[in-house]
């Protein structure tokens, strides 16, 4: 069995992951309301949640929405997701949140 696990931008929620339902019928769909702000507090969140999955299903689906995809990819779940969508209408989020962070003068 397979799995979406739906992964919002900011502002988002995990019920928006009730729209992938349909155009995966025969997988389960699950949404993911992380809670951090930043990439260090939403890798812990993303990571447990895609482990706990992968002891449930087959095959995970990772499907994130804007600034929830640079949280997945610094999330190092790769070897664990089978496939991956990524939605954003940023070409380089990195260097965005990077540009962000140095303008509030916040350091890891």
């Amino acid at each position: 069995m397979n799995v979406i696990l739906y992964i919002h931008g900011k502002g988002g929620t995990a019920a928006e992951a009730e729209h992938y339902k349909s155009l995966f019928p025969s997988c389960d769909v699950v949404g993911l309301d992380y809670k951090g702000y930043t990439p260090w507090e939403t890798k812990k969140e993303i990571k447990d949640a895609v482990k706990s999955l992968k002891s449930r299903y087959d095959r995970i689906i990772l499907i994130a929405n804007s600034i929830g995809t640079f949280f997945c990819m610094n999330a190092g779940v790769d070897e664990l997701v089978w496939r991956a969508y990524f939605i954003s209408p940023i070409v380089d989020m990195e260097q965005l949140i990077l540009d962000m962070m140095l303008r509030a003068n916040i350091t890891e």
